[in-house]
């Protein structure tokens, strides 16, 4: 092996000591002063301002991906002490716990990437495992545009209810909680043939090991193009077959503009393995022009509609013959390569629509004035409060620890509700008009997002121990109440049932604030 080789990846006690602990003490490190910062700036610049301003975009992402990784990383290493220090990690129970807590944090990532970053995934077949149930699958996905495995892995999950098993680039371990995650559950890691060490599993093994072990609800996703689509591999790829005598193939492959050749041992592997698995190939559009951190910045925000088509292809459809499959896979490729011609870039629903409703939420009307001007003050209660220079404020004792511990528990909660307020979260008093949002921790408390915010300035506040830093967290308490008298009075003219759901719910806290 090269020393190029070596040096691809740090020894797993290194990534496992250093760099996952590192990662989780920078999250501490920043979260009291960013985590209300990064509610201001993202829910303002995603929800309502025009414009691309992608340094506010990319900075309040990288916040929020910062704060994911770290928890999910204390997720993770809660469940290594509950299952004995690692020794039932295996067991099914902990199996299925890593899965339900991996469908959690992907749906978490998903609502921050759709809110900053205003992309839509719609699914063309609601269906598409229907034929297939009761046996394992292999999902046979193209592979366009950043973070499509994501899109991919989220959508088995939660939309349905299948356990991924994945083969992916070695170099994915640089990220902790996608390191330390996969090793828990079935996947594999791959690295290619030239840093590879003697003995060490392809592609092709490590994809037959994980299907040879498949459930009824597994499913083995498989990319056979191996990396993102770019002109320069397509046409590597169609050299490749020709310099193998393929000739035939490579002149499929020239005529398939959207798509690479595919690599077919991974996906000739799977089916040996597991014979009686379904296959589902899957494209999608939506990604295919974001192939390097150029495209990406330029096309902030990115204001797409990621569509996903899939198709069932039962094992009695299979050919036996390991040529004949070589065809029937380019024959699919084909299908895949005709359905991403016949679709055009799409705008989301947010992107389109924005986030200011037409006829009411005009800048230059009275009530959208009203509204930012709320906002404007709210932005800087909390910049008093993280920024409020100590020299200016007399002190009282802190606790910096205890401070912590309340700005996680506020975090939490303002993270599960703004996840169960989903496209109805606007920093705005004028519902935006996407429903009456009525579960989760909306089902005891008709505002729990200002009460988790309150509580993270609280913690902040006892942390810094400063007479002034108090002051404005009460001044944002007193403020909170008027801005949701006005957001209320909006919502009972909005919404028939609000009435009915106010006088059974508190306002703040559960059963205190009842409307009579």
């Amino acid at each position: 092996m090269s020393a190029a080789g070596r040096f691809r990846l740090p020894p797993i006690w290194v990534r496992r000591m250093v760099i996952a602990p590192a990662l989780v003490f920078v999250a501490i490190a920043v979260l009291p002063v960013t985590v209300i910062l990064l509610a201001v700036v993202a829910g303002v610049v995603s929800w309502a301002l025009p414009g691309r301003l992608r340094l506010t975009r990319v900075f309040a992402m990288a916040v929020f991906y910062l704060m994911w990784e770290a928890f999910a990383l204390v997720c993770l290493f809660l469940l290594w002490v509950g299952s004995g220090f690692g020794l039932l990690l295996k067991r099914p129970g902990f199996q299925q716990a890593h899965y339900t807590l991996t469908s959690r944090l992907l749906a978490l990532l998903f609502w921050q990437v759709r809110w900053t970053l205003r992309l839509e995934i719609v699914h063309e077949d609601e269906d598409l495992y229907g034929a297939a149930e009761g046996r394992p699958v292999i999902v046979v996905s193209r592979h366009a545009g950043p973070g499509d495995s994501f899109v991919i892995v989220e959508a088995l999950l939660n939309h349905y209810s299948r356990d991924p098993m994945i083969v992916l680039k070695d170099t994915l371990q640089w990220d902790p909680a996608i390191d330390v995650l996969l090793h828990r559950i079935p996947s594999r890691f791959v690295t290619p043939r030239r840093h590879r060490r003697a003995g060490s599993p392809g592609g092709s093994e490590a994809v037959g090991q994980l299907a040879a072990g498949m459930d009824d609800d597994d499913a083995v996703l498989i990319f056979p193009e191996g990396a993102n689509v770019t002109s320069r591999r397509r046409e590597s790829r169609i050299r490749s077959l020709r310099a193998a005598g393929h000739d035939a193939l490579a002149d499929r492959a020239e005529a398939m503009p959207n798509v690479m050749p595919p690599h077919v041992g991974g996906v000739m592997a799977a089916m040996e393995a597991s014979p009686d698995a379904a296959v589902i190939v899957v494209a999608h559009t939506g990604l295919e022009d974001l192939s390097t951190i150029k495209d990406v910045w330029r096309e902030l925000p990115i204001d797409k509609r990621i569509t996903m088509k899939g198709w069932t292809a039962m094992p009695e459809e299979i050919p036996a013959d390991a040529e004949e499959r070589t065809t029937w896979l380019f024959d699919w490729w084909e299908r895949v390569d005709g359905w991403i011609s016949s679709k055009e870039d799409e705008v989301s629903d947010a992107a389109g629509k924005g986030r200011l409703v037409p006829g009411r939420m005009k800048l230059l009307d009275r009530q959208a004035r009203i509204d930012w001007a709320l906002v404007g003050v709210q932005a800087l209660l909390f910049l008093g409060v993280g920024f409020w220079p100590g020299s200016w404020s007399p002190d009282v004792p802190g606790a910096p620890l205890a401070g912590l511990a309340v700005v996680v528990v506020g975090s939490v909660g303002l993270a599960v509700s703004g996840y169960h307020l989903g496209r109805a979260l606007t920093p705005l008093p004028t519902p935006n008009g996407t429903g009456l949002i009525a579960k989760g921790l909306y089902r005891w408390m008709r505002h729990p997002l200002y009460t988790a915010v309150v509580v993270i300035c609280a913690g902040v506040a006892i942390a810094r121990g400063e007479v002034v830093v108090w002051a404005l967290v009460g001044a944002l308490a007193v403020f909170f109440e008027f801005k949701t008298r006005l957001e209320e009075s909006y919502l009972l003219r909005e919404y028939d049932g609000y009435a009915d759901y106010a006088s059974r719910t508190g306002k703040f806290v559960p059963g205190l604030g009842r409307i009579r």
